[in-house]
């Protein structure tokens, strides 16, 4: 969301040549931004049935995004529907005498949220967003100090994330990880903003990122995604061993007692049995002091992805039924996986069919 809310006002703030309308029943051009995410597959579907249906007559209705990339040829079979990449849109509506400055950079739809980066280097098996951002790519230093300064005029507090990995900052500008760089030279210019540090890889807990932490009280939060305790599950997600996960976590919070740190677990991989399951939910009860608060996903295999060519995965009631436990036991907040896998098509035709 926070993505995507990001390259809607990259859109919006690189042309001046268009007037963008709230009502897209009123528009000639309509731009969808879809989901790839469980559930929120179906619900992009609805959204293209919707505007199809209501759009004024000879409109232009694009739809961009992660389905976009992954279900090109499927949403190319839409009738009155275009399929462009996010490139070619902002390429399609970029004045060709502007360029995007930061110091121009006024976003249209306000969020408390500062990307600095996409794309993702870590690779876990069970993710398909590398497939839809192959390249990994940090915003400039400059144009995140920019949006932090507007942002911190009415906003207190500051999320401070990549679109899916924070940790990497700066490799493909600088030749090196920048995040602690960043981090500092953040909380050195906006000392009464708090900041939270979101989508943040263990891996990336260097010791130059926990004395910068250490040093700054304003970063009040981390986000950091455990995802399970058993190395052989963590193996087969590509994810680091839990010794080294779980030393970074205990150093951070030693030096920063009062940091929150938020984690999220995901269970029903293939591989987990039951025994494997217990021993999360038993350490998780004994370390609740680390955590502030927990997610949880029930898998769910995404074609194209390393992970769905696992064998002994988990049947579906049983991956929901561990997702209680922990959602319930832990007052986590729960993503589950849809039950059914519908072909995009028949998601469409369905939404139609509602529709009417």
């Amino acid at each position: 969301m926070h993505m995507d809310i990001d390259k809607a006002n990259t859109l919006m703030c690189s042309c001046s040549k268009h007037e963008w309308l709230e009502d897209y029943t009123l528009a000639d051009t309509i731009i969808i931004m879809t989901c790839a995410f469980g559930i929120k597959k179906d619900y992009s579907m609805l959204v293209i049935a919707d505007v199809l249906k209501h759009a004024k007559q000879g409109s232009r209705i694009i739809a961009t995004g992660c389905l976009a990339k992954l279900n090109k040829a499927e949403l190319e079979a839409i009738p009155h529907l275009e399929v462009k990449s996010f490139n070619s849109v902002l390429q399609m509506l970029k004045d060709s005498s502007s360029s995007l400055q930061a110091k121009s950079y006024t976003p249209k739809i306000r969020q408390n949220t500062v990307i600095i980066s996409s794309g993702c280097l870590k690779k876990c098996s069970y993710c398909v967003y590398p497939l839809i951002e192959e390249k990994y790519k940090s915003k400039p230093m400059e144009d995140i100090l920019s949006e932090v300064s507007i942002l911190q005029q009415t906003e207190p507090v500051i999320y401070i994330t990549g679109a899916q990995e924070t940790s990497d900052y700066g490799v493909d500008l600088y030749g090196t990880r920048k995040f602690s760089y960043l981090l500092g030279q953040i909380c050195v210019k906006f000392p009464n903003t708090l900041f939270v540090i979101g989508w943040f890889n263990p891996d990336g807990l260097t010791d130059d990122v926990v004395s910068i932490i250490e040093k700054y009280k304003n970063i009040i939060h981390i986000m950091l995604h455990m995802q399970h305790n058993d190395n052989n599950i963590l193996r087969n997600m590509h994810r680091p061993c839990f010794e080294v996960t779980e030393s970074k976590i205990k150093r951070l919070h030693s030096v920063r007692p009062d940091i929150q740190i938020s984690t999220e677990v995901i269970v029903g991989f293939p591989g987990e049995t039951e025994e494997i399951f217990n021993r999360l939910v038993d350490y998780l009860e004994e370390n609740m002091e680390l955590f502030h608060d927990i997610g949880v996903a029930s898998y769910e295999p995404v074609m194209n992805t390393l992970a769905a060519t696992l064998t002994n995965l988990p049947d579906y009631s049983v991956r929901q039924r561990r997702m209680e436990i922990i959602r319930k036991k832990f007052n986590a907040t729960a993503y589950p996986a849809p039950e059914d896998f519908k072909p995009l098509l028949s998601s469409f035709i369905e939404a139609s069919l509602y529709l009417g």
